[in-house]
């Protein structure tokens, strides 16, 4: 199968590489792809290349860059990945076959039944900082990988050389379309590229899902709402200036606006379908009071009720959907409408549509209800009126100063900053406890203060407009305290949007964000005192659930790889445990990014590996920039990734049975036996990391001048800043900048750094290391930290190090950075028993090797940029070139953020 898809691969790369060649030549550029040839040799002279030239051949490998990952994914649209089913032998990742597996493995029909209905598992999209790709270019993209497959399936030679020229000129127009953006992105601009990708690919996928799903897994009543999709673009605030409620109300009207499209379309379908007349075929009396209604008149639709019935539900959605978006009934509806009355909820529009799948089960049986119908109950269900539900996020240091300005100038003239933790706590909980607000329109309150108000009373108005599930949860960064909690619960009890009293009551679940290491350790503590007040169960609703969400990123730019994975597994337990010693059920919402820096890799297999019963049924996980593209592009892709993530979730909380429950035995003993020696790696990883990052007082000079940070900071890549603050610290900068600048450099530094140090430090043999290889969570951290190494290339780190502003501190940090990497690649070889990287991972591995000629010579080039720039050469076309080849690098690394 390898061979079969490298051979693809290669084919498909030569094939689209030959028609760039052929479009770059026809539009008069050919001395340039000669000079991209000549650049494939490590001595060539960058200096004799004009601005124009290196501009050009920015371009040109930056498009090879595009078509090769292309190339790559066609290539791969039909491998399926496995995973060992209850009978031994391996099975495609699927949720029927997780299901199916579980039956064999001796689990009756109700625990089967009652594990899937406890299944929540929710991908969040959120905007990426440093994303490159315009719309446009995501458009290209798409159909240049429509037509290779369509090209690998033309039947003769007639239409082979027809889909080759459709091929061709697609790829003339990637190449004579602008990559880059004259300006910033904005935020409204990261909210239509989600809506599209939603559009193309990602609800189309969950319709098929749901529709293999019902057909293939048996289940007492409809199938569960498995997926729920999510986004941060639009309500995510945290150190982002342009986020406000004008964004939050934009992105819920777009969002809005493709679902009551897609109801419509499938209303209009189930039209044509349901032709049958009650002169054959009897109906309910509930369809026929439904019929009734219609302001249908057709002489030809009189003995149709289905038909009538649906064109009252159409005039009703038609009339739902003009008040929401804000447009005129008639302009799209017709006059008949006015006078239909607006769904007041989605659960209104879903019992009609359940009016009419109950009158074909009772007159003709459930085969008649039919796939449309289905489609529209189960989409509807799980998408309601606002497609995705948006999470809200602040920083907690903005939810103290708001709180502390909404009490001082309130009556009491409260001096909230000057109290201490208990005393806040105290006084927030009082506040919960009364059903008055803190706020009055004669208050001097601050612009901060001003704008918080305005956000919350948007989403008041968005819950009341779509319910209180258009929200996933209110997320506080930087929680550190249970005042930190309290907080965002009296903001949005200046909404509505929380009820005071004995028992308040909120509208939205509300998550701390633990990210730092030090968060992460202390985020046990706190979560046991939050539960510990009485008041919190019914802010929690029933269940009870607590949603607590976990930093990958910003922990790893803390301690480095190593700390924050067994930092992150460690809380996960003791959280798990405060929540069932609580009686709370826990719901954890994992922040990870593409990268293994921010917690990237393969997501089945990391939850699988997730501690015991942390699960649990219920999983956010974040999913972010490029990493959207990659798994959600198109809808072969989208499918498996959601097929994949529901899979999972299934697995890591059905009840263990047979073999499974052996296998998690021994896994539970490993974990036990090397816990307390991960405790001592992790510590010593931390003080290698800490030492290296935040201890050497050259590295933030080194950082600075040896990455382009500052350059990727400056381009117009994405809608948000690097940084937090206008410092120049690196514990300002977020934490995604700060891998993509590790990622431009091939040191991949973030994926990887600390390990090898603390194990010659302790010691440790590799024996130990090798028995330690069979727990679930050592593999998964092996094999992800193998992955970024594999993608660094120290000789090109090398050549970065070069642009140093300290050049004898930079020759020794780089030469300590390359004896670590040295170190930790052997021990890596010693423990897979295996000459190089990745031997367990042939089809990763390939595409590296693949990749890495293109990749060295775009660095080369990126370094040469680099260096003229920051020697005074601010030509445009300089700009234009550095910007390119920051496009090109991120595209063929992949997962670079």
């Amino acid at each position: 199968m390898i061979d079969t898809v490298l051979n693809h691969v290669k084919q498909h790369i030569g094939l689209l590489d030959g028609y760039l060649s052929e479009a770059v030549h026809e539009f008069g550029k050919a001395e340039v792809m000669d000079k991209v040839e000549a650049l494939k040799d490590k001595t060539f002279d960058f200096s004799a290349l004009s601005e124009s030239e290196a501009a050009h051949i920015a371009r040109i490998m930056t498009c090879m860059s595009m078509l090769s990952v292309i190339s790559e994914d066609v290539g791969q649209l039909g491998k399926i990945d496995s995973f060992e089913s209850a009978d031994g032998s391996m099975q495609p990742i699927s949720l029927a076959n997780a299901v199916a597996s579980a039956r064999q493995s001796g689990l009756d029909k109700a625990e089967i039944d009652a594990t899937l209905s406890s299944i929540l598992a929710s991908p969040v999209f959120t905007a990426h900082p440093t994303e490159m790709r315009r719309a446009s270019i995501v458009e290209r993209e798409t159909e240049i990988a429509t037509l290779l497959q369509a090209y690998e399936k033309a039947a003769n030679a007639g239409e082979k050389k027809q889909v080759g020229d459709d091929l061709y000129r697609a790829v003339a127009l990637l190449w004579n379309t602008r990559l880059n953006r004259p300006e910033r992105i904005t935020v409204r601009d990261e909210i239509n590229n989600l809506i599209g990708a939603v559009k193309r690919s990602i609800l189309p996928a969950l319709v098929t899902l749901y529709t293999e799903w019902g057909r293939d897994i048996p289940h007492e009543g409809p199938l569960p709402d498995v997926l729920k999709l999510g986004s941060w673009i639009g309500g995510d605030r945290d150190g982002h200036p342009h986020v406000d409620e004008v964004t939050l109300r934009y992105a819920y009207r777009e969002q809005a606006r493709v679902a009551f499209d897609f109801y419509l379309v499938h209303l209009d379908k189930l039209d044509t379908e349901l032709t049958m007349s009650d002169e054959v075929t009897p109906v309910s009396d509930a369809l026929q009071e439904l019929a009734r209604k219609s302001l249908n008149t057709d002489i030809h639709r009189v003995d149709e009720p289905y038909r009538r019935a649906i064109a009252h539900i159409r005039q009703r959605l038609l009339r739902t959907r003009a008040e929401i978006l804000g447009e005129s009934v008639g302009s799209r509806a017709g006059d008949t409408s006015v006078a239909a009355p607006a769904y007041e909820s989605c659960a209104a529009f879903l019992f009609d549509l359940r009016v009419i799948r109950n009158s074909l089960a009772s007159n003709g049986g459930r085969r008649m209800i039919g796939a449309t119908l289905k489609t529209l109950i189960r989409i509807a269900r799980s998408c309601g009126f606002h497609l995705l539900a948006l999470d809200l996020r602040q920083n907690s240091d903005v939810h103290e100063r708001v709180i502390a300005d909404l009490f001082t100038q309130s009556s009491e003239l409260i001096d909230y900053l000057g109290m201490s933790e208990s005393e806040r706590c105290s006084l927030l909980f009082a506040e919960l406890a009364n059903d008055r607000i803190l706020r009055w329109d004669y208050a001097s309150y601050s612009e901060e203060t001003r704008k918080e108000l305005r956000i919350v009373d948007a989403a008041a108005e968005i819950v009341k407009t779509f319910g209180p599930e258009a929200f996933g949860a209110y997320v506080i960064s930087k929680a550190g305290s249970v005042s930190d909690i309290l907080e965002p619960l009296v903001l949005l009890k200046q909404a509505g949007l929380v009820r005071g009293g004995p028992q308040p009551h909120c509208m939205m679940k509300i998550s701390p964000l633990f990210e730092t290491i030090g968060d992460l350790e202390a985020a046990p503590e706190i979560m046991k005192k939050w539960l510990g007040n009485f008041a919190v169960r019914s802010l929690m609703g029933r269940p009870a659930l607590q949603e607590v969400m976990l930093g990958y990123s910003d922990s790893n730019k803390d301690g480095g790889y190593t700390s924050s994975r067994w930092s992150l597994h460690k809380a996960s337990k003791a959280i798990k445990a405060v929540c069932d010693k609580a009686g709370v059920q826990l719901r954890l919402f994992h922040g990870r990014g593409g990268s293994v820096g921010r917690g990237g890799g393969p997501a089945f297999a990391a939850i699988l590996a997730q501690p015991e019963g942390t699960v649990g049924g219920q999983i956010r996980v974040t999913e972010q920039g490029e990493v959207i593209a990659r798994k959600f592009g198109n809808v072969v892709t989208a499918h498996k990734t959601l097929d994949s993530f529901a899979a999972a979730t299934f697995l890591a909380t059905v009840p263990k049975r047979g073999a499974k429950t052996a296998a998690h035995t021994a896994d539970a003993k490993l974990e036990e036996k090397f816990t307390p020696l991960m405790d001592q790696v992790h510590a010593a990883a931390f003080d290698a990391y800490r030492g290296l990052v935040y201890d050497d007082p050259h590295f933030l000079n080194f950082f600075r001048t040896v990455t382009p940070v500052d350059e990727v900071s400056n381009l117009k890549i994405g809608s948000r800043p690097a940084s937090r603050t206008a410092s120049g610290k690196i514990e300002d900068l977020r934490a995604i900048p700060w891998v993509f600048a590790w990622s431009q450099t091939r040191f991949m530094l973030p994926g990887w750094y600390g390990f090898a140090a603390a194990v010659r430090e302790l010691a440790i043999s590799d024996d130990v290391l090798k028995e330690m290889m069979q727990w679930d969570f050592f593999e998964v951290f092996i094999a992800n930290m193998e992955m970024a190494l594999a993608k660094t290339d120290m000789e090109i780190a090398g050549l970065y190090a070069g642009l140093a502003g300290e050049p004898e501190e930079a020759a020794r940090i780089y030469a300590k950075v390359k004896f670590e990497f040295d170190d930790t690649v052997a021990l890596i070889l010693r423990l897979r028993g295996a000459p190089y990287l990745l031997s367990t991972h042939e089809r990763l591995r390939n595409q590296i090797e693949r990749a890495n000629p293109l990749l060295g010579s775009l660095n080369r080039l990126q370094v040469y940029l680099l260096g003229i720039r920051r020697h005074g050469n601010k030509h445009k076309l300089v700009q234009l070139a550095m910007q390119l080849t920051v496009n090109g690098i991120a595209s063929a690394l992949r997962n670079t953020g």
